[in-house]
């Protein structure tokens, strides 16, 4: 979560009167005149290791750790398009899903988006820990999968990380007629 919201410049928050039910970070170039986030070219592994040496001690399930995010960190630099807008991390309660939570923030963002003159907006997700259709009836399409390391360590079941993209210049498409996986 820090390293989401530290390469984002847009947070978005949704509350009822249950707490927080979710929110969306994102980035976007040309934000309302706000610097772009600097990214790594590494991702998130130089926070997760500062997390590791914080902790104390190097043992052998986070050094599997580390070495699994190290591997999907780079399937995803070498699958994910060049965009001037990403949602960086997004997340909807179980319990308020369904509900239009989830659109109401990825509208809004690409929204902002639009106005900012972003022209691609990318997303990675996977297909164990996510929702991923969502993105799928919400007219993005599918430009890349691969088996993601890191959840499949995280659930001990083969994932695929998927690669997402919207073209702001085309419109959202209509539910239904985004593309079918490739490999």
């Amino acid at each position: 979560m820090e390293y989401s919201l530290s390469v984002s410049n847009w947070t978005d928050i949704a509350c009822t009167s249950d707490g927080i039910v979710g929110f969306l970070f994102g980035r976007i170039d040309n934000y309302l005149g706000k610097e772009k986030p600097k990214k790594s070219l590494l991702g998130e592994i130089p926070s997760i290791t500062k997390s590791f040496f914080e902790y104390g001690r190097m043992t052998p399930s986070l050094l599997r750790l580390l070495w699994n995010l190290v591997l999907t960190e780079v399937k995803v630099k070498l699958r994910t398009p060049k965009s001037d807008a990403s949602i960086e991390m997004f997340i909807v309660d179980s319990r308020h899903r369904g509900k239009g939570v989830g659109s109401e923030l990825v509208d809004r963002f690409l929204s902002a988006a639009k106005e900012a003159g972003s022209s691609l907006v990318t997303v990675y997700t996977d297909d164990r820990m996510s929702n991923w259709q969502f993105y799928e009836r919400s007219g993005f399409r599918r430009v890349g999968t691969f088996y993601d390391n890191i959840t499949s360590y995280y659930s001990a079941l083969d994932s695929r990380g998927i690669i997402f993209t919207l073209d702001l210049r085309e419109g959202r498409q209509q539910p239904g007629s985004a593309q079918k996986p490739s490999d």
